[in-house]
């Protein structure tokens, strides 16, 4: 009885445990707009930004677009890849990557919060908090 049991909490781990924090496309589908930058910063410039900022991210199925004050700064195409890291104490478990870009870029959805990591503060990486809108 007590190997039924066992069997049972390693098959229930493994569907509900498995993939808890890997991205899903889906899940980025929509609007995005920056709330917050941690490291990267210029002297004096914000680290917060208000609702309405007009700094946006975009996602369909497998594009991306990126809008400043109503402007198209940039858009392509993207792929979610699965990829450990933990970054300045947040561990990731999915790296973005842009037109085909070999840049690390680290993404995490947190209910309606969008983090995008682009490495370490320590080493003059920086990452930016999104709002779903």
């Amino acid at each position: 009885m007590k190997n039924l049991h066992f069997l049972i909490l390693i098959f229930t781990t493994l569907i509900f445990g498995c993939g808890k924090d890997k991205i899903q496309p889906e899940s980025l589908e929509g609007k995005w707009e920056m709330r917050h930058i941690l490291g990267g910063q210029i002297q004096d410039a914000p680290s917060d930004f208000e609702k309405g900022n007009g700094n946006i991210i975009e996602f369909s199925a497998n594009e991306y677009q990126r809008i400043e004050d109503g402007v198209v700064i940039s858009k392509g195409t993207y792929a979610i890849v699965e990829e450990s890291a933990e970054i300045d104490s947040t561990k990731y478990e999915s790296k973005i990557v842009f037109d085909d870009s070999d840049q690390k870029i680290f993404i995490k959805v947190l209910g309606n919060k969008l983090l995008v990591c682009h490495g370490p503060t320590a080493s003059d990486g920086y990452t930016v908090t999104y709002e779903k809108m």
